[in-house]
């Protein structure tokens, strides 16, 4: 058994319904990342933190939302195949 078990569609509809909806969300983590970064700069001004909160914000977000990327990459690469299968 894998180490990440994502379960993945296997119908040509719904890998294509999956990869939309995947990328959806992998653009609201990165507008969430985004948001925390500038956050993050700003209480680094105001409280005078040293310049590694934003290497802690990346490391959290990159752990936290891991398995969205994971699960991107792999309805990415299903998605590529389908639209190649179909061409």
């Amino acid at each position: 058994m894998p180490l990440f078990s994502l379960s993945t569609p296997d119908e040509p509809a719904a890998i294509v319904a999956a990869y939309r909806r995947a990328r959806f969300v992998l653009l609201c983590n990165g507008a969430f990342f985004v948001l925390c970064c500038v956050v993050a700069v700003v209480v680094r001004k105001m409280v005078g933190m040293p310049p590694a909160l934003l290497t802690v914000v990346f490391t959290v977000i990159l752990v936290l939302f891991g398995g969205d990327i994971l699960r991107f990459l792999i309805l990415r690469r299903k998605y590529r195949r389908v639209l190649e299968t179909h061409s």
